[in-house]
């Protein structure tokens, strides 16, 4: 399962389909993908913040930081990852969401 960062209308993908198209864009069944994978990126920095190992699976949580490569500030995309090993020993990623931070909304008194 696959939680793109800038989907709405769709935005869990359960399929390979689904998931390649957010990536790429092109696929007329996700429209509002424009090719995230594409865009004009200079350079993606890990933060892990946790790793958990549980059996043959692990959890691991932490921001990605894309830099633009037309510059700007970094974009800050909060991530969430589950991997289990298959009959080869092979990691896989059997879970992904990705998020923009949470900004709260200031709340005003009326005055």
């Amino acid at each position: 399962m696959f939680k793109p960062t800038l989907a709405s209308q769709k935005q869990i993908r359960t399929d390979f389909d689904g998931a390649l198209s957010y990536f790429v864009g092109g696929n007329e069944n996700y429209p509002e993908d424009q090719g995230f994978a594409i865009k004009p990126w200079n350079s993606v920095r890990w933060q892990n913040i946790g790793i958990r190992i549980i059996g043959n699976m692990a959890v691991a949580m932490g921001n990605y930081y894309f830099t633009p490569a037309k510059g700007g500030e970094d974009v800050k995309v909060e991530y969430s990852f589950a991997y289990t090993k298959n009959k080869e020993g092979k990691l896989k990623i059997i879970l992904h969401g990705s998020h923009l931070p949470y900004a709260p909304v200031e709340m005003h008194s009326g005055e």
